[in-house]
């Protein structure tokens, strides 16, 4: 890149401009651009990943493991955050407030939590629908004498299945809970 210099004129050099010394100041500083333009590396953009955006992030932009680090403010002393190790490198890399990823977790789990509760109420709305149909049926007594044991094991089977698979989803959020009160 090309050295320039300038000094202030003198009021004597008020209206004396030297006019090829501008002209090759200019082509100068446009050669430099020029230069400058076939020098300059272009850097590597990493597109925004979802996951890193919401909760607590599970990888860079860059694809590498978030870790977390201590801030060293004054103003937020020992305060953690996550970023990544390839933080120095100049590129762009996930840099989130610890507390703040964590409650974002936890609003997730909120979340999932209600829509579990809600399948469950829905699950046993369900339910009692088919015991008040099973009921209706054994009343009626249309001739299948044997049918009511068969249909009382479906409803139970059924019933059972249910149970079986809102509590493993029940554990499921517990474990994730678990997960996440050790950080």
């Amino acid at each position: 890149m090309g050295q320039y210099s300038y000094s202030q004129p003198s009021s004597s050099e008020e209206y004396d401009i030297d006019l090829t010394s501008l002209l090759q100041a200019e082509a100068d500083i446009y050669a430099d651009e020029a230069e400058s333009r076939q020098n300059i590396v272009e850097s590597v953009e990493y597109v925004p990943q979802p996951e890193a955006d919401d909760g607590i992030p599970k990888t860079c932009y860059c694809g590498g493991e978030p870790v977390v680090a201590t801030a060293y403010t004054r103003k937020d002393q020992g305060r953690r955050y996550f970023t990544c190790e390839n933080a120095d490198d100049g590129d762009c890399h996930i840099w989130k407030w610890l507390d703040v990823a964590v409650m974002e977790e936890f609003g997730d789990y909120q979340r999932q939590l209600r829509e579990l509760k809600a399948q469950a109420d829905e699950s046993e709305e369900k339910l009692v629908k088919v015991e008040k149909t099973v009921g209706e049926l054994a009343k009626r007594k249309t001739g299948i004498t044997n049918g009511y044991p068969l249909v009382v094991c479906v409803m139970v089977s059924l019933i059972f299945v249910i149970c079986v698979l809102v509590t493993f989803k029940w554990e499921e959020l517990q474990r994730m809970i678990m997960r996440l009160s050790a950080l």
